[in-house]
């Protein structure tokens, strides 16, 4: 039974080495952060955060039941590969958690509510066929959308300010750029089970040319929240940790095109950097 509640965790990435499904609930809370600072609601808060949290957890699990068979070849240890979790046991639970997310949203207000679905919904679009926005040029774009409305959604239990809209669409942005990282670590079962992900289309070199594009117009952007807040050198020491991490990990996939370690390697840099954008936010919401 313990055996089996930690693949449960394990499908739903709650613990994950790059980015755990825990980050989108966190987005949640630093949109609230960022709409109210000191005067949050801390449990009302936390309850929307909840609520993003779990249906992240059913769009993660969903995605691992679409993507089995791609999964048997870039990560055969998952749970539904190695059999630890049935596909049954995996549906069941995802239906569960789409269900509980948007039941408790309802207990904060209708904009989270709303906020929760719209994010379910994409990311059921994101996986499931015949739309499957993951196979084409939207991939990109769902997931930034999806990190922009998580802030929305934290953002919702007070106000909609904008701090907190400024950080959906910095987030977002940058999301949407740095998932080609993912799809780059990807590409043996993408291109076994045919997805067309940008760097199977493009070319990995023309892949990361294009992130490291998006990166150079992306965060800059962010050094503009100053515009909304007072000078804040905690902010801009964060940021500036942040791009130094993100730039080493644009350098050594611009000088190791092709190799699937680093392309791993790249993709936790930038998880990591993510984190601290987050950091960033709570500074500018706190200090």
């Amino acid at each position: 039974m313990w055996k089996k509640a930690l693949a449960c965790l394990e499908l739903t990435k709650v613990f994950s080495s790059s980015k755990s499904t825990l980050y989108y609930g966190l987005c949640s809370f630093i949109g609230s952060l960022l709409s109210s600072a000191w005067k949050l609601s801390i449990v009302i808060s936390l309850i929307a955060a909840l609520a993003m949290t779990l249906s992240s957890f059913a769009i993660y699990a969903l995605n691992d039941i679409y993507d089995s068979k791609i999964d048997e070849i870039n990560d055969p240890e998952r749970p539904i590969p190695s059999q630890r979790v049935t596909l049954r046991e995996a549906k069941a639970l995802t239906i569960l958690l789409f269900f509980a997310s948007p039941m408790i949203a309802l207990t904060v207000n209708l904009t989270v509510f709303l906020c929760v679905i719209f994010f379910s919904i994409l990311g059921i679009m994101y996986s499931v066929p015949p739309i499957r926005l993951k196979d084409g040029l939207f991939a990109n774009p769902s997931w930034g959308v999806g990190i922009a409305i998580t802030i929305i959604c934290g953002a919702s239990v007070r106000a909609i300010n904008n701090s907190s809209i400024f950080a959906a669409f910095t987030l977002g942005f940058l999301t949407a750029g740095c998932v080609l990282t993912k799809d780059l670590k990807d590409l043996e079962g993408d291109r076994a089970m045919n997805i067309h992900t940008l760097p199977i289309m493009l070319g990995e070199q023309k892949a990361i040319k294009v992130m490291t594009v998006a990166s150079i117009v992306g965060f800059p952007l962010l050094f503009l929240n100053l515009l909304f807040e007072n000078f804040n050198i905690a902010y801009i020491a964060t940021l500036a940790s942040t791009l130094t991490l993100f730039a080493y990990s644009l350098f050594i996939l611009l000088r190791n095109p092709g190799s699937k370690s680093i392309y791993k390697k790249s993709y936790k840099l930038q998880a990591y950097a993510g984190i601290l954008i987050i950091m960033a936010f709570i500074i500018t919401a706190l200090i």
